[in-house]
């Protein structure tokens, strides 16, 4: 229950409203209260000689009273859920916000449907606590204080037979809702099992059906709908006995209070007016003892889930800000130095992927990346937008130590086109734009970034052109095409630096030199890092950096690595042969 506290300052953010909605409650109950006294007072009048004009008067007091009641639970409503459906709103947006400042080691720990059912169906029971769990919970105290109040009033003797089962309740409701916490977490976790299971089917159908296996994902599926189904059962069957329980209770304790009420009445002691107004009130306790089940189950399910809605937002990024950051200044050049770097990723601490890595690359130069898979080329180059830190040594832009640069300031001068290329589902306009925040025209860019990336024909070649509509993760398009628009969205910002991780692995080899021409021409001034495997493109720039078991092993220019005959005369060499079978093939 500690765990809900952190719902506080929602709850404080709209307190105005939610004062509001606990008068109409208690106002609805005092309305609903005091209605059936006219009741009694009808049938006392009915024992006698009577006037007609009594029993309406009574009558009527009654229906006032009850459409009084009425107005006030509908303004109770319209404060409390609409206030927790602000809230709803409020926590999705910070889930969401949240998510956005997370590392990638992060992600790399956390499925994407676990995120997906934390943020849909555990804030949907989060969400249930703070309207109708909020609301019947105060609702239940009002009304029960109320109630026993008037009941007091006519018979305290008959209170107290009334209220009797009452610790019973308080038992079944005590022991009953630790089982429905814990079946209700273990159904939440469940839940995103199924979201995270179908969610990386949906994304990898076509390796599904490639490899014939729709049978073993089916079963696969059913197997853990089965226990999510097995899962929901029990928590119904335990819902449906505390439900029993509470019921057959209110039931049984209706008997002792006719019985002594009917004695009373032969006695004199109470009219049946009286009788028939505790009846009416301790018919009127039933749904509030009642829903202390419901309202019992709501509270457990929306513990369980911010629980695990904590777990998200108690995660810290493991790259952030300090107090001591600067911007960088205007005229930035775009010049990398790493001085003695060393990394390993998180979790593998004996492991050095990096190892006393040094160089320097000048501004508006042309560097190259190369090395066997699993150097360290992808790591070394994740370390200058920070997407990583490294544990030793110090990463420079432009002279300034990137730790001690802002994120944001840091990351809009880096154009970074990695391994795995990402489309959204929009226009090639808008992906290609995705990055600019400047107000410049804003197709001039679009078609300049398009012709440099070699992509401006194939646009042209579709129907809308730079409007057309990109399927879910561009699946019209083909990869070489992805490749380019991911380039084109790098190129869009003008950055001083671009970084392109194997970017160009997808296109042929014409298509590849054409692109790098392209760089020459119209980007002289920005410094370029190229990690490839194709020794016919790194060839043409202007330094050459080899990695091996995650240090340099070499360094220089094309001919000067070749006149060394060392590893990188070797991938050429082995390139040349390759080309030549492929060509006699």
């Amino acid at each position: 229950m500690k765990n809900l506290l952190r719902l506080k300052k929602y709850l404080l953010r709209y307190k105005r409203k939610m004062l509001y909605g606990i008068v109409c409650i208690i106002l609805t109950n005092i309305f609903a209260v005091f209605a059936p006294r006219f009741i009694g007072n009808a049938i006392d009048v009915l024992e006698s000689p009577f006037v007609m004009s009594d029993v309406l008067s009574n009558v009527g007091l009654y229906i006032l009273f009850a459409a009084l009641g009425s107005i006030f639970l509908f303004l109770v409503r319209q404060n409390i859920i609409v206030a927790s459906r602000i809230i709803e709103f409020d926590l999705k947006n910070d889930y969401y916000a949240h998510l956005q400042t997370l590392s990638r080691n992060f992600y790399n720990k956390t499925s994407t449907g676990e995120l997906i059912a934390r943020g849909t169906n555990d804030l949907n029971a989060v969400r249930d606590f703070l309207g109708p769990g909020i609301m019947y919970s105060i609702n239940t105290f009002f009304r029960l204080f109320f109630a026993v109040i008037a009941m007091l009033t006519i018979s305290p003797n008959l209170t107290l037979l009334a209220l009797l089962p009452a610790p019973f309740f308080s038992y079944a409701v005590y022991r009953i809702g630790k089982s429905i916490q814990k079946r209700t977490k273990s159904i939440q976790e469940s839940y995103a099992d199924i979201t995270a299971l179908l969610q990386e089917n949906i994304s990898g159908i076509r390796v599904i059906r490639n490899y014939t296996r729709e049978s073993h994902e089916t079963e696969k599926f059913e197997k853990i709908n089965q226990t999510y189904f097995r899962k929901n059962i029990s928590l119904a069957k335990l819902q449906a006995l505390f439900f029993a329980i509470l019921t057959a209770l209110l039931a049984l304790s209706l008997i002792p209070v006719i019985w002594v009420g009917g004695i009373n009445v032969v006695n004199g002691t109470m009219t049946i007016g009286d009788i028939a107004q505790f009846v009416i009130y301790v018919s009127m306790l039933s749904w509030p003892i009642i829903s202390i089940g419901w309202v019992t189950n709501i509270i457990q399910k929306a513990s369980s889930a911010q629980t695990r809605l904590n777990e998200i937002f108690d995660a810290k990024p493991d790259i952030t800000d300090s107090l001591a950051m600067e911007d960088l200044p205007e005229n930035v050049r775009g010049r990398i130095e790493f001085r003695d770097v060393s990394f390993h990723y998180p979790g593998n601490e004996e492991q050095d992927v990096l190892s006393n890595i040094s160089f320097t690359i000048e501004p508006g130069s042309k560097v190259a990346i190369v090395g066997a898979t699993g150097s360290g080329k992808t790591s070394l180059v994740n370390l200058i937008p920070r997407l990583y830190d490294p544990q030793s040594g110090t990463v420079l832009f432009d002279g300034r130590d990137i730790r001690t640069i802002p994120l944001a300031n840091l990351r809009q001068h880096i154009g970074f086109v990695p391994q795995t290329n990402f489309v959204f589902s929009d226009t090639i306009a808008n992906n290609i734009d995705y990055g600019v925040t400047t107000n410049s025209d804003h197709l001039d860019h679009i078609i300049e970034a398009s012709r440099i990336a070699n992509l401006y024909d194939d646009i042209m070649d579709f129907p809308d052109g730079f409007e057309t509509m990109l399927g879910e993760k561009g699946i019209n398009l083909s990869g070489g095409q992805k490749q380019r628009t991911c380039i084109a969205r790098a190129l869009a910002w003008k950055p001083e630096l671009l970084i392109l991780d194997d970017a160009l692995s997808a296109v042929d080899t014409s298509t590849e030199a054409g692109i790098f021409e392209a760089l020459l021409e119209k980007l002289p001034h920005t410094t370029l890092l190229l990690i490839s495997h194709r020794i016919s493109t790194v060839k043409n720039c202007d330094r050459i950096i080899v990695l091996q078991n995650g240090g340099i092993a070499e360094t220089g220019s094309h001919e000067e690595l070749l006149a060394k005959e060392n590893i990188y005369a070797e991938l050429y060499t082995q390139q040349l042969l390759e080309d030549e079978i492929q060509s006699i093939n």
